[in-house]
């Protein structure tokens, strides 16, 4: 498999006039269609080898780039705030340009940590538009399913973030530079364990669990950034009937060296999942 070759770039155009791209693999006319939503802090450049291996399986395969990550574009800070409503707004706009440039191609959101909580919502807001949904390594901050320690970091998160105008990940080894109202909703659904943002605030959680996508939800061994307990709320936000929830060991198939971010950059622990899911998925009448 060789990243050699540059992907596609799509430019995507906000109406402040802001704009962010999507990284593209087309493959065959007609082939399934995947779009990943990057996990927070990281750009799409990071899934480049991941587009490169669907492509090779017969996928077409697109990354986006979330708000205050984009290539040359105006970091996160005081005079640039946005939070969870903005970001699955640019996930909107990315699916459009998605469709406009594969015409016909049933296009699947993947969203790796806080990319499936955005393609969660997303999903549910327009399932219309999508053919699946797919989870790796993605789950809920909530704290009930991690620890009460969890509780305490994710509320300290928008104290700093409102002091300093934007959050350091980048100092705090999470994450990047992240905007304040997005940590914000962040915290809140660590908190609460419920999808309440936007202007005005709306509960998304109701939408989510009346959504018939076909939902892959996966999990690998030894994530302590998304461990089964978080993996499965987000799962569980979705019709049971719908979802196929899968437990990876990438030790025992071969990858020592994943774990939450580095299995995108050794694609060959997912893929074949991946892979089978969509074959099965559109077998059925």
């Amino acid at each position: 498999m060789s990243t050699s070759r540059a992907p596609e770039r799509l430019r995507v155009t906000r109406p402040d006039g802001t704009s962010f791209h999507l990284s593209l693999r087309p493959a065959a006319e007609g082939a399934p269609a995947v779009l990943v939503v990057p996990a927070m802090g990281l750009g799409s450049r990071y899934y480049l080898r991941l587009l490169a291996a669907l492509e090779a399986a017969g996928v077409s395969a697109a990354a986006t780039e979330l708000r205050g990550h984009e290539e040359g574009g105006e970091p996160a800070g005081r005079r640039r705030d946005f939070g969870y409503g903005d970001l699955v707004d640019d996930l909107d706009r990315a699916v459009s340009a998605l469709a406009a440039r594969l015409p016909g191609a049933p296009i699947h959101l993947l969203g790796h940590s806080m990319g499936g909580q955005l393609a969660a919502v997303e999903a549910a807001a327009r399932p219309e538009r999508l053919a699946g949904l797919i989870h790796v390594a993605s789950g809920t901050p909530y704290w009930r399913v991690f620890s009460p320690r969890m509780l305490a970091m994710t509320q300290l998160v928008p104290v700093i973030a409102a002091v300093l105008g934007h959050f350091p990940g980048d100092r705090f080894g999470f994450a990047g530079r992240e905007a304040r109202t997005q940590m914000t909703d962040w915290a809140r659904l660590a908190r609460t364990g419920r999808f309440v943002f936007g202007r005005p605030r709306r509960d998304h959680g109701r939408a989510m669990a009346s959504t018939a996508l076909p939902v892959l939800s996966v999990s690998l061994e030894g994530d302590e950034l998304a461990p089964p307990a978080s993996v499965d709320d987000l799962a569980g936000r979705f019709p049971s009937e719908h979802v196929e929830r899968v437990h990876l060991d990438p030790v025992a198939l071969g990858y020592a060296e994943v774990d939450h971010l580095r299995w995108a950059r050794h694609p060959g622990v997912i893929v074949p999942t991946l892979t089978d899911w969509l074959a099965r998925v559109h077998r059925r009448p």
